[in-house]
């Protein structure tokens, strides 16, 4: 609490009952500069004080005062001065003869406004951070990329020195760093367990660890006669290991440890963080799922390994389940084909994998924005096969502009923000007057979308009225 104005003009006692309370009083004549926003301003004062409405007006909107309510004390004056000085921006306003225990109450009664205030702002701060830190994540398209956005936003959030998801189990000794937000080229780094104990507490008891003082906490007994035999100065301060759970057993940890000097996590931190270990659960859970659907599509010989699209022989039976239900029931749809274009330069400058990895985001980004009823597949080496329900070559073509949109968005991890591959693409739509079979749609789709690459490439072409657009 900050103590302004004429210390004569305060009731005898004032100062020992605001200590009493639990307060650190201090005059603001004595106030250091640039130290922490004060609770409370106590400010005393006689009515007929040249320039007193200004004074409060200039206390209750100091910025270094971090809008702390002004609790005026007057002398003497009654009702006029109380109304003046609360249009000057007091909170509230007591006029002598003061009654030392209505102070007290009111400055507690204040103070926990102000706390609840602040709760709620932080509270409001949280939610939009992971509103915000979620937005992202859907954005992401692999488990890595999710795990890097985590640790990155979390520990852009509290200024932490350290923030990284590990990947172990109960009973190993090693675990897999697979995101580091100090060092996000770190993507895949074995590491001994028995350097972190806290992790390995988080993991046997499945609860979260705490620990604010590494230096004195008996879990780290061991691990400090390591670093002193080994003449290993140590900065850490405080760690944190949440357990992060798939399908009720422990899979990893979400790692958090601060430096001397670094903010002092509190309470609400370490909740929030715990959200985001929780969030990193479901994108292993839902990773260990596709994980396995793949596996089981692969042996059937439905998936296409590189891309993770439909191979060409579900492709085949779909399409003919498309265009037997559209025949019969008079409904329409879009067959469109997707080229990348210049993939060979990726895998001449690059090489084959990095090739492969392209191709492998491109049949994810596919297979995002395609809606539930739509169909994808690869059809050939650089190329992409849609099925549309319900879609006329307008709307396929609406279809390959949104691609070309995610496409400019996303960044490959080979080829480095801004450095997209262009998409050529070819669309065509049934019922048309030379589609008697299945096969007819894609013999007419292939020759738009050759068209459409002659030259630069980077165009759609449209088997019907529509003509190749840039």
């Amino acid at each position: 609490m900050l103590l302004i104005g004429n210390p004569a003009a305060r009731p005898e006692g004032l100062e020992r009952l605001l200590v009493r309370g639990g307060f650190q009083v201090t005059e603001a004549s004595a106030a250091g500069a640039g130290g922490a926003p004060p609770d409370l301003l106590l400010y005393t004062a006689e009515p007929g004080t040249p320039g007193l409405a200004n004074q409060i007006r200039e206390l209750a909107t100091r910025p270094s005062y971090g809008g702390a309510p002004v609790f005026v004390l007057l002398t003497a004056g009654g009702s006029d001065a109380a109304t003046e000085a609360l249009l000057a921006g007091a909170r509230d306003v007591l006029v002598a003869p003061v009654h030392l225990p209505e102070v007290q109450a009111r400055i507690d009664a204040h103070v926990r406004l102000r706390a609840e205030l602040r709760d709620a702002q932080e509270a409001l701060r949280a939610r939009d951070l992971l509103f915000d830190i979620f937005q992202e994540v859907s954005a992401a398209l692999r488990a890595d990329e999710i795990f890097q956005t985590l640790v990155r936003r979390v520990g852009q959030a509290f200024g932490l020195s350290h923030c990284s998801f590990v990947l172990t189990a109960p009973g190993e000794d090693n675990g897999r760093v697979v995101a580091v937000y100090e060092n996000p080229a770190i993507r895949d780094l074995r590491v001994e367990l028995q350097r972190y104990p806290e992790i390995q507490e988080a993991i046997r008891t499945e609860r979260p660890v705490v620990i604010h003082d590494v230096h004195e906490h008996p879990l780290f007994q061991t691990i400090r006669q390591q670093w002193s035999q080994q003449q290993i100065e140590v900065n850490v301060q405080a760690a944190v290991a949440l357990p992060v759970f798939v399908q009720g057993r422990a899979a990893g940890v979400f790692f958090l440890r601060t430096e001397r000097g670094d903010p002092q996590l509190k309470t609400e931190d370490v909740a929030f963080a715990n959200t985001i270990a929780q969030a990193a659960a479901r994108v292993l859970e839902n990773e260990e799922r596709r994980s396995a659907m793949y596996r089981r599509q692969i042996s059937a010989g439905t998936t296409d390994e590189t891309t993770g699209c439909a191979s060409l022989d579900a492709l085949d039976r779909r399409l003919r389940d498309e265009f037997e239900r559209a025949r019969r029931y008079s409904l329409r749809f879009s067959v469109v084909l997707v080229d990348i274009d210049r993939l060979r330069d990726v895998n001449e400058k690059l090489g084959q994998p990095a090739g492969d990895r392209v191709l492998g985001e491109v049949g994810a980004i596919l297979q995002r924005e395609i809606r539930a009823p739509d169909f994808v597949a690869r059809y050939g080496g650089d190329e992409f096969a849609c099925i549309l329900p319900e879609t006329d070559a307008a709307g396929g073509r609406r279809f390959v502009e949104r691609l070309r949109q995610v496409f400019g968005r996303h960044t490959f991890a080979d080829l480095g923000p801004g450095r997209a591959p262009a998409i050529s693409a070819g669309v065509v739509a049934y019922p048309h007057s030379e589609v008697l079979r299945p096969e007819d749609l894609f013999t007419l789709v292939e020759g738009p979308l050759h068209r459409a690459k002659e030259g630069e490439g980077d165009r759609i072409g449209v088997a019907g009225p529509l003509a190749p657009s840039p």
